[in-house]
C-alpha cells in the first residue's frame, strides 16, 4: 500500500460540519486532518473532500447551512 492511499480513499467523502470539526479537525480512521476551503465553513455545511495533502484534506460545500433558512 502506497503512502497516502488512505488520505487519497478519502477523496469524494462527504459529511456534515461539526463545531468539533472547526476547533479540531475531523477525523477519518482514527487519523485527524485540518481541513481547508476556498470559502469559509459554518455547521451544518454539508461538504466533500476534493482534495488531500499532507497538510490536511481540502474540501468543497455541497450543501450551505444557510440554503435552509
Amino acid at each position: 500500500m502506497s503512502e497516502g492511499y488512505l488520505d487519497e480513499r478519502l477523496i469524494g467523502q462527504q459529511f456534515t460540519i461539526t463545531l468539533a470539526d472547526l476547533l479540531d479537525g475531523v477525523s477519518f480512521y482514527g487519523i485527524y486532518y485540518n481541513l481547508r476551503a476556498t470559502t469559509s465553513l459554518h455547521v451544518g455545511d454539508l461538504v466533500e473532500v476534493v482534495a488531500t495533502t499532507p497538510h490536511g484534506l481540502t474540501v468543497k460545500i455541497v450543501v450551505s447551512h444557510q440554503q435552509g433558512d
